[in-house]
């Protein structure tokens, strides 16, 4: 059970996607996640028309209106760096179900943000992020090619680290 028998299993696992096989290179994946993240982007800063939002900002003052944007510009950062651990986990294999989760995930918590910000469905814009955000964490959690990943890191760090000594 040394360290050679884990690293030739860690090998093994993250290289058996079938959307490797398939042809989907980790680029072309990221790719796609980002076109389903714009088009969910696009879809939360519109879903709100100009009039409704125009209205819920006159009802709810000028005051809530500032501090609810300046949570959703917060919260968009939050999404920025759940999305950026999730683009690092589609560097390598994966399977479609683990995408379409994860693209499930990222589209939703990057529609919040604009929900939110249009101050007419901010109910349905945070439970949207939060869920995303939640969702998100949770797959990166349970993603059995995270610890590979991680271990690969580690194991390639210590080979550095051991080479630059010498």
């Amino acid at each position: 059970m040394g360290t050679k028998t884990m690293s030739a299993s860690y090998t093994s696992v993250s290289s058996n996607a079938p959307a490797r096989r398939a042809g989907f290179t980790p680029a072309k994946i990221r790719a796609g996640l980002l076109a389903v993240m714009a088009v969910a982007v696009v879809a939360g800063f519109f879903a709100t028309g100009s009039q409704a939002s125009h209205l819920a900002m006159v009802n709810d003052g000028a005051a809530l209106t500032r501090l609810m944007r300046f949570m959703a510009v917060i919260k968009a950062g939050m999404a920025v760096a759940v999305s950026a651990v999730v683009l690092w986990r589609l560097g390598a294999a994966i399977t479609l179900p683990w995408f379409i989760g994860y693209a499930s995930s990222c589209a939703a918590m990057a529609a919040g943000p604009g929900l939110i910000w249009g101050m007419a469905h901010i109910g349905l814009g945070a439970l949207l992020l939060h869920g995303g955000l939640l969702i998100s964490i949770l797959l990166v959690w349970r993603d059995p090619a995270v610890g590979v990943l991680l271990a690969n890191r580690v194991v390639a760090r210590r080979q550095f680290i051991a080479g630059g000594a010498g």
